[in-house]
């Protein structure tokens, strides 16, 4: 049974700064709990760190302990990383967050930003070197290389399919809030395989695995069928998207 909260203590909390434009323009948007769960992190860990105009490492994100409760899924022994790592891809391609990489040799690490202008300059102006990275992705006296970072769905969408044009962008995120990204992946190189380079033909494939499962349909229905029988295990959301699609979010 979760705890009744008491109530805030305004004079004594600290405050985190939310932008006005997340509540009028972003969070309308969002269905995905895990992306607004994590947006909210980054606001908190930014402010920690100094403001907004300071990068947090993705580790930070990821080993966030209020986070992780959060988003750990009730009677699940998994770990919530592959939630956190859904909702920084779904934030980074809508544009609440910026992302890149920091490399020194072989050890390369994820930043994130919260979006203002200032920050998506500042990115650039890494990549082309014109300005030094922050000190906190320094190691030591050495600055790190910068190079942008992209969702996972994003980078297999331009290395596999093609251009990734504003529109197909906003249909990957799309996809994202509706599809584990696992899914997204392995429809992407299915259509490679029988050489359909296309976004019709990868939500094609999506769209017909969240209806009869994934691999031997027979096995699937025999799952579904115990899985329906049994009442410990019903959702009333389990067929808003199709019968096997929920449960393979939650896993």
């Amino acid at each position: 049974m979760s705890k009744r909260f008491g109530g805030f203590q305004l004079a004594a909390d600290p405050s985190v700064p939310v932008p006005t434009a997340f509540f009028s323009d972003v969070l309308p948007q969002l269905s995905d709990l895990a992306e607004i769960q994590v947006t909210l992190t980054l606001f908190r860990l930014a402010h920690e760190r100094g403001g907004f105009d300071q990068p947090v490492p993705e580790q930070d994100v990821v080993r966030d302990r209020p986070l992780r409760q959060s988003l750990r899924s009730e009677g699940s022994p998994r770990e919530p990383d592959r939630r956190i790592a859904n909702g920084l891809d779904l934030a980074v391609g809508r544009g609440t967050l910026l992302s890149f990489a920091a490399t020194h040799g072989q050890d390369r690490q994820v930043w994130y930003y919260v979006n203002t202008v200032a920050n998506r300059a500042q990115i650039v102006a890494m990549i082309r070197g014109a300005v030094a990275p922050p000190p906190a992705t320094w190691k030591g006296a050495s600055p790190p290389s910068v190079e942008p970072e992209r969702p996972t769905v994003f980078r297999l969408y331009e290395q596999n399919i093609g251009l990734l044009t504003p529109l197909i962008a906003e249909r990957l995120v799309d996809a994202l809030e509706t599809y584990p990204t696992d899914w997204i992946g392995d429809a992407i190189a299915e259509a490679v395989t029988y050489n359909r380079r296309s976004w019709r033909y990868v939500h094609r494939i999506l769209e017909n695995w969240a209806v009869t499962g994934r691999g031997d349909t027979r096995e699937a229905a025999t799952h579904e069928t115990h899985r329906r029988r049994n009442p410990n295990t019903l959702d009333p959301d389990q067929y808003q998207h199709g019968r096997y699609l929920d449960r393979a979010r939650n896993n």
